[in-house]
């Protein structure tokens, strides 16, 4: 774990030390994708999530109507 948080540490002192529009460059993406990839998950999980709760009160797939 050490030798993790030492990498870490150099790679924030590297970051912080370049200018405002190249930190931007870098970030961006990476928190792009983190962000793409969580909303991924949580559509799916909410998906599956609903569509059990329809089963458990017994409406009908796509019609809106109970059984």
């Amino acid at each position: 774990m050490s030798g993790f948080l030492d990498w870490w540490d150099g790679a924030e002192l590297w970051l912080s030390g370049l200018g405002f529009v190249p930190q931007t460059l870098i970030v961006m993406p990476i928190v792009l994708v983190l962000a793409y990839g969580i909303a991924l998950t949580l559509n799916a999980v909410l998906g599956f999530g609903l569509d059990g709760l329809r089963r458990l009160r017994g409406y009908r797939s796509g019609q809106g109507q109970r059984r």
